[in-house]
């Protein structure tokens, strides 16, 4: 088929009536479409999802109080999604922080060893009870002595002898006591002590751990979805509260066919319409997956968009360009040519007719594009045109043009 007769035809029909007369030419820069050998294409329906999607748990029981987060609102990493009531576990609390504290100061006591005054004092009971001893050790003597001349009786002899092993007794009970305490504690009973403190310590952080969760936050920044918990409900340790979204960034998930598996690679660049938005994002392939849909033979392809001023949104229609074949000849225009209105790429193409020199955008689909260069796979562009790649903003229907090879006075024309 002629292009250029076909839309010669086209401009002289419409062009007498819309443009000419109208306007003044608008100076533009031209080049021409070229075959190149360019990676084949396919257009793939996909879907909009969100990068990270959670279902955020309750890590302890209780009922919950407050439910400051509902569907649709941003929260922040670290923001409030619920709370718990906390009554029993901040008793709990406090029970195992004062247990610690006891058990702190006992450890305290043991390494500080003994204190002057009580060693005096041990000091003092262990002289008493030697000054005891000492005495009944020689009374002691001096009963032995008068029965080896039979001058008492066996009664004075028992309750001598037993007195003295009475004050023996207690004199070398003081006797370890002011050793013990000149000694300080033995190393066994301070370690056992420590472990004790450490144990505590334990108790106490698991305590203050569960009492911080009671206040649910959020693990990143994203979306809340759904509720699954509301105020007056009891939850479970492990018990969803809500289901939250990230959109920094998404995923377009698209089927590519069984024949396209092995040209698809991870990293290849692709273009993605959303046609709610009338835009034309371009990604990366973050996933291929291995494991084809048996009903349709079509492995799932995953393309990452970053989407910092969170456009996209979960679960919208998107029509995405990736790579399917070998690279093939086909009809390419310079990257400068291609203009996105309200999210369908066009190219504005020059053509001579019996009115003069006329440019006309031509809605087009894209292909792979390789440095400058891009694919025009929809077949409305054939090779040789002349389309504009500088200047062509201003073209929204049929206009008179002016072609020149200075893409500086092309520019300055575009912003008289």
């Amino acid at each position: 088929m002629d292009h250029s007769k076909s839309w010669c035809v086209l401009l002289s029909a419409i062009c007498p009536a819309v443009c000419v007369g109208q306007m003044p030419p608008s100076k533009v820069v031209v080049e021409r479409a070229a075959m190149r050998p360019l990676p084949a294409t396919m257009r793939l329906v996909g879907t909009v999802e969100p990068v990270v999607r959670s279902v955020v748990g309750s890590e302890v029981a209780g009922l919950a109080v407050e439910m400051p987060a509902r569907e649709g609102d941003l929260i922040e990493a670290g923001g409030v999604l619920c709370r718990l009531n906390a009554d029993v576990l901040s008793a709990q609390l406090d029970s195992a922080r004062a247990r610690l504290g006891q058990l702190q100061a006992r450890l305290d006591e043991l390494e500080a060893g003994t204190r002057a005054e009580e060693l005096a004092h041990l000091k003092a009971a262990y002289e008493e009870a030697k000054a005891q001893y000492d005495k009944w050790a020689s009374e002691k003597k001096r009963i032995e002595r008068l029965q080896q001349q039979t001058q008492v009786n066996e009664k004075e002899v028992y309750e001598t002898e037993a007195a003295y092993l009475s004050a023996q007794q207690r004199m070398l009970s003081a006797q370890a006591q002011h050793e013990e305490g000149v000694n300080g504690p033995r190393v066994e009973v301070i370690a056992q002590a420590r472990f004790a403190v450490a144990e505590q310590t334990a108790v106490a952080k698991q305590a203050q751990r569960d009492l911080d969760k009671t206040v649910i936050r959020a693990p990143f920044t994203g979306y809340v979805v759904r509720l699954e918990t509301e105020v007056g409900q009891w939850v479970q340790p492990g018990g969803p509260i809500v289901e939250m979204i990230d959109l920094s960034s998404v995923l377009v998930t698209v089927d590519a066919p069984e024949k396209a598996f092995r040209y698809v690679q991870v990293g290849d660049q692709a273009h993605v319409q959303i046609e709610a938005l009338e835009e034309v994002f371009s990604g990366l392939v973050k996933h291929v997956i291995p494991q084809a849909d048996v009903s349709a033979r079509a492995f799932p392809v995953e393309i990452e968009i970053d989407n910092p001023d969170g456009k996209l949104k979960g679960g919208m229609l998107a029509w995405a360009t990736v790579t399917t074949g070998p690279n093939a000849s086909v009809v390419a225009v310079p990257k400068d040519a291609v203009d996105v209105r309200r999210g369908i790429p066009h190219v504005c193409v020059v053509m001579h007719t019996e009115q003069g020199t006329m440019a006309m955008p031509m809605p087009v689909v894209t292909g792979a594009d390789i440095e400058d260069w891009v694919a025009i796979t929809s077949g409305n562009i054939a090779p040789d045109t002349q389309v504009i790649v500088r200047g062509n903003e201003r073209i929204m229907f049929p206009m008179p043009v002016v072609v020149t090879n200075k893409r500086e006075e092309a520019r300055g024309n575009m912003t008289n």
